[in-house]
């Protein structure tokens, strides 16, 4: 027997980490119309497509992100990989 989602106690007050378009609408208490919407209009960010075709989930951290309105954290690693063999600023010669 499937359990319904308004009756699935293993998430607790978790969000997921990955939400469906019917997840992401009822943790902002807006209707899924409204999350499309509001995908179409840039408010909310657009599916990861890292996830196999017809698999639309949005990274949860990326839409709390966008709605509160704070710039995209870029990994460390793709920073350091951005920099690698740029020259670093030139230090003083000893005097």
């Amino acid at each position: 027997m499937t359990v319904r989602k308004a009756d699935n106690l293993l998430r607790g007050d978790r969000t997921p980490a990955y939400v469906d378009r019917g997840t992401g609408a009822a943790e902002l208490r807006i209707s899924p119309d409204t999350w499309d919407q509001w995908v179409r209009e840039g408010r909310l960010p657009q599916p990861c497509d890292t996830l196999p075709t017809g698999t639309r989930r949005w990274r949860w951290e990326d839409v709390d992100r966008k709605l509160s309105g704070k710039a995209a954290v870029t990994d460390a690693a793709i920073i350091g990989a951005a920099n690698f063999g740029k020259k670093k600023e030139s230090r003083r010669d000893a005097a």
